[in-house]
């Protein structure tokens, strides 16, 4: 019977898609004292928690995405004539430079400077 039961649960495959992205989270930008670097912010990337783990995602890229008050329509290659597509939702890309400690934090560059 316990043999049964073991087989049903290794044969019972999930269905649902792979995920091909994972969340991380904005700390801080990097800053000294006195300045505040806006273009480099420091990244907590969920299931990351040591240097180690950091080395996979160096040079991988990274969306920060934010909902806008107003909306923008997409780019004319996507977008058909009869119907304008619009979205609220915007995105800043970067890229994951480096470690920052040893904690499994990130630090990444972005295209443009990031909102406060």
């Amino acid at each position: 019977m316990q043999a049964e039961d073991v087989k049903k649960s290794q044969t019972k495959k999930d269905n649902r898609p792979t995920r091909l992205y994972a969340k991380g989270a904005f700390v801080t930008f990097r800053r000294s004292n006195a300045n505040q670097r806006n273009r480099c912010a420091i990244l907590q990337i969920e299931g990351v928690n040591n240097k180690e783990d950091t080395e996979f995602y160096l040079g991988k890229r990274v969306a920060y995405i934010y909902k806008a008050k107003k909306a923008k329509r997409k780019p004319y290659s996507t977008v058909k004539k009869d119907q304008p597509q619009t979205s609220r939702y915007r995105v800043i890309w970067g890229k994951v430079q480096r470690a920052h400690g040893n904690n499994g934090f990130v630090r990444s560059a972005f295209q443009s400077k990031l909102p406060p």
